[in-house]
Order: C-alpha cells, then sequence, then structure tokens
C-alpha cells in the first residue's frame, strides 16, 4: 500500500534508481550519515504506513471491493523483495489491471478527491503504458486532498469514539447501579443474618429441651415476612413513582424533540426579539428597583432620626415621671410631719394654757416653786419656740414644693 500510494511522487524508471542507489551506495559514508538515513528512512516508512492506514480506511469505507487481492500482491512482493523491481512492478501491474485498480488510477476523483470539489483529472494513456503502479506517474494526491481525507478519517473517528464513549458511559452506569444493588443486598442479608443468629439462634434456645422452639422459628419468619412486605410496597411504590417521572420525562423529550424539528429560523428571530424585549424591561425593572433603593435608604435613614429623637423624648419623659413620684412620695412625708407637729403643737398650746392657768391662781408661791416654775416655763417656751421655728421652715418647704410642682405641670401642658 505504501508503494502505491506514494509511487507517484518520483518520476524515474527503476533501472535509474537501481543505478542511482548502486552509486550511493559505493560511495563512502560516516556512521552518523548512516544512522542518519537510517532514522529518516524508519520516518518515512512510519509516515507512509499511517498514509497507508488512512488510504486503507477510505477505500474499505467506499469501494470495499476494491482491496480483495491487495494483502496477496503484498505478500508476493515481499517474498520478492530480493528480485529486481521490474519484476515487482510488473506483477504488481498485473495484479491491480487484474483486480480493477485500473479504474481506481483512471478516475482518482472517485475516491481522493474532497467532497467540497469534484476533481476532473484524468490520465493520460501514456502514463498507462509507460508507469506501472508502484513506480508509475499514475495519479497524484496533493496535500489538500490528504488533509481533507485525514480530517474526514478523524472525525469519523471521533463521532465513533464518542459513541463508544457514551455507550461506555452508560455501561459503566449500569453495572454501578448493579454494584449498589449487589451492596444493598449484600447489606440486607447480613442484617437478615445476624437478627436471625441473634433472636433465633442465640435467644431463642432453650437450654431445658436444647433445641429452638418451632414457636421462636414461626414468629421469627412471619416477622421477617412482614418486615420484607413493607419493604416491597415501599420499593413498589418508588418503582411507580420512578416510572412515572421517566414517562413524564420522556414525554417532554419528545415534545421538545418534535418542536426542535418544527423550528425555523423565524422561530429564532422572534425569539431573539423577544429576548430582547425582556432584557430591555429587566433593564428598566432594575433602574426601578435602584431608585427604589435609593427612596427605601432615605426612608430608613429619615426613620433612624426620628426614632433617635423620640428615644430621647422618651428617657426625658421617663426621667420627668420619675421626679414627680419622688416629689410626690416627699409631699406626702412632708404631710405626715405637718399632721404630727399640728398634733404636738395642740397638745403643746393646751397645756400652755393649763399653765396659764395654773400660773394665773397660783398666788405668792414659796421662791423655791416659783424658780421651778420659771424653769419650766422657760424650757416650755424654749421648746414651743423651736416647734414654731421647725413648722414655719415645713411651711416654708411645702411651698416651695408646691410652687415647683406647679411649675413642672403647667411646662407639661
Amino acid at each position: 500500500m505504501s508503494r502505491h500510494s506514494h509511487g507517484p511522487r518520483s518520476s524515474t524508471s527503476p533501472h535509474s534508481r537501481s543505478e542511482s542507489h548502486l552509486m550511493n551506495y559505493s560511495e563512502e559514508i560516516t556512521d552518523a550519515e548512516l544512522i542518519k538515513q537510517v532514522n529518516d528512512i524508519k520516518q518515512q516508512i512510519r509516515i507512509l504506513s499511517l498514509e497507508n492506514e488512512i488510504f486503507e480506511r477510505v477505500i474499505m469505507r467506499l469501494e470495499p471491493t476494491l482491496m480483495h487481492g491487495i494483502q496477496q500482491a503484498l505478500d508476493y512482493a515481499t517474498k520478492l523483495q530480493s528480485s529486481s523491481p521490474l519484476s515487482i512492478g510488473s506483477f504488481v501491474k498485473s495484479q491491480t489491471s487484474r483486480y480493477g485498480f485500473d479504474s481506481v488510477i483512471t478516475s482518482p476523483s472517485r475516491m481522493f478527491t474532497s467532497p467540497s470539489r469534484v476533481s476532473t483529472r484524468r490520465v493520460d494513456s501514456s502514463a498507462k503504458v509507460s508507469g506501472t503502479v508502484i513506480f508509475g506517474t499514475g495519479p497524484r494526491i496533493n496535500v489538500l486532498e490528504r488533509s481533507e481525507l485525514v480530517s474526514a478519517e478523524m472525525e469519523i473517528l471521533i463521532a465513533n469514539l464518542e459513541k463508544a464513549r457514551k455507550k461506555a458511559a452508560k455501561q459503566h452506569a449500569f453495572l454501578k447501579a448493579q454494584l449498589e444493588e449487589i451492596g444493598v443486598r449484600e447489606t440486607d442479608i447480613e442484617k437478615a443474618s445476624e437478627m436471625f443468629k441473634q433472636e433465633v439462634i442465640v435467644e431463642g434456645w432453650d437450654k431445658i429441651a436444647q433445641r429452638i422452639p418451632a414457636e421462636i422459628w414461626i414468629r421469627f419468619m412471619t416477622e421477617w415476612v412482614k418486615i420484607s412486605d413493607s419493604h416491597i410496597g415501599k420499593f413498589r411504590l418508588r418503582t411507580s413513582t420512578l416510572n412515572s417521572q421517566y414517562s413524564k420525562l420522556k414525554g417532554q423529550i419528545k415534545v421538545k424533540a418534535e418542536l426542535s424539528e418544527s423550528l425555523r429560523a423565524v422561530d429564532f428571530d422572534k425569539l431573539k426579539i423577544e429576548n430582547s424585549e425582556c432584557l430591555k424591561t429587566i433593564d428598566y425593572k432594575l433602574q426601578q428597583l435602584g431608585e427604589l433603593k435609593k427612596m427605601t435608604g432615605d426612608a430608613n435613614l429619615n426613620l433612624t432620626v426620628h426614632k433617635k429623637a423620640m428615644m430621647q423624648q422618651n428617657g426625658y419623659l421617663s426621667n420627668i415621671l420619675q421626679s414627680i413620684k419622688e416629689k410626690q412620695k416627699q409631699t406626702a412625708e412632708l404631710d405626715k410631719e405637718k399632721d404630727v407637729i399640728k398634733v404636738q403643737a395642740e397638745s403643746l398650746s393646751q397645756r400652755l394654757d393649763d399653765v396659764r392657768k395654773v400660773r394665773l391662781a397660783y398666788e405668792v408661791p414659796d421662791i423655791m416653786d416659783y424658780v421651778n416654775v420659771k424653769s419650766e416655763v422657760a424650757d416650755l417656751k424654749h421648746s414651743v419656740k423651736l416647734l414654731e421655728n421647725r413648722v414655719h421652715i415645713q411651711e416654708i418647704a411645702l411651698a416651695s414644693l408646691n410652687k415647683k410642682l406647679k411649675s413642672i405641670i403647667s411646662n407639661e401642658m
């Protein structure tokens, strides 16, 4: 395949090429040059192998019948490597004419032309006569056509890889679900086994009869069946819910697929216009929202200022009410003291009257009695004076308190 695909690069005859090879080998070359030539030949072989693979894929995809007999021709050519190039060329030419490769040579646009342009090249009859398939001057495939072939094969490979990836993802998800199901089953089996060992084997063992009673076994199985039935009911309900959701989603996907098939370019233009109008409406609403935020901020600021002033007024009012309560308490106490002092003053005045009566009725008493009476009278006068002074002071304080109270009440009014 490599000789077939890249043979048209050289237009020289097989004899001239063999003579040039002999002249090159006859010359003396260094080891470094020999290694370089070997590496270059390996690189060319690698590139030719890749190109041959691409061409083989293209031929198998477009016209598989053309590949019949190619492998036999390549095997025979490998056996004839030690033979002359002329015999190999004539053999391959006979094989290609035998299996229908002349049609490929005469019409290269059938396979090797790009899909975007149709090649109208034709090969001359002289090229078919003078050149062979391997070393002849057959149809040439330029770099653009090669790149288009490689691009097409790469797209096909990418599509196949994407399909394989999706299939592997589905398989992976299916296997993961199976593993999760197996894990759940294993957990349930372990729990059931532990429950059976604990309730039947350990707790149900009758030490006297040295056996497990059948009633315990039957009761355990009955309870286990009830628990299993409840779990089955829950799983059935969940499965039915999931099935309904799946059918719903499947219907939505079908409707979307039908809508996507019925959509036209006008629908997208209409949707674009509606989206632009919606964006304009959103911008307008955002502007209104910004203005409302500003108004809300101003209102919150005013509210904070008034709230602070109200708190100050409430504090001042609470202080005034507290002072009024204290003054009222003091007024009540002063009223009580006034009543007490009034009672004392009345008693003292009564006593004074009695003393005066006694004095008027007294006639020339003894000197000592007179001195004693005088001292007592002086003491009584002193006490009366003190009481009067105290009463006067209390009256003055009461008048001042009443005045202050009237001023506070007038200010509040």
